[in-house]
């Protein structure tokens, strides 16, 4: 005589039928392309961003202490261009001076484009900034090319534009007339 015991059938998970390895390239290529990748890109640029910033903080405040406003530009120019020198990524960098007067009296600020006239020059009733508005390129860190689907998406294949605007105190303001 013959015992027929009941047999159990096995509850297959995806572990044990093998299916968890076949979507691992998938999940992946998720991560790493989809997620990772860009944001490694997008941090690359956070720091291009800030070099560009402290150089030109930098250049900013050294053409704040020049003895003209000639001068000036020209120390402006140079130690910006000596600033970012060592670093890539960075392309189409142009200061532009401009001179800021604040009245001691709290009205509203007068940017000058250009040295001041002889004679205008009041410290008792003004207050006198270099603004250095500098307007550059950021790369990304990796280019793609244009033509992929269409797309110029700025800081991700197709450089970002950025405008800062840095001002420091004028040291010498009788200086600002040559």
């Amino acid at each position: 005589m013959i015992i027929h015991l009941p047999v159990q059938q096995k509850n297959l998970t995806r572990r044990q039928r093998g299916y968890s390895v076949a979507e691992l390239p998938a999940v992946l290529w998720i991560i790493l392309i989809g997620l990772l990748f860009p944001l490694i890109i997008m941090t690359s640029m956070g720091y291009r961003a800030t070099i560009l910033f402290f150089g030109s903080d930098s250049a900013c405040r050294k053409a704040a202490k020049a003895p003209t406003f000639t001068d000036a530009q020209a120390r402006a120019t140079s130690t910006l261009t000596a600033n970012l020198a060592s670093f890539s990524g960075l392309s189409a960098v142009t200061p532009t001076l401009f001179v800021l007067v604040k009245p001691l009296s709290g009205g509203s600020a007068v940017t000058f484009p250009s040295k001041l006239a002889a004679g205008t020059v009041d410290t008792s009733k003004n207050i006198y900034f270099l603004l250095m508005r500098v307007d550059a390129d950021i790369d990304p860190l990796v280019r793609f090319d244009t033509k992929w689907m269409g797309m110029a998406i700025p800081g991700l294949t197709d450089p970002y534009s950025l405008r800062l605007n840095v001002e420091s105190y004028v040291e010498n303001p009788n200086g600002l007339t040559e």
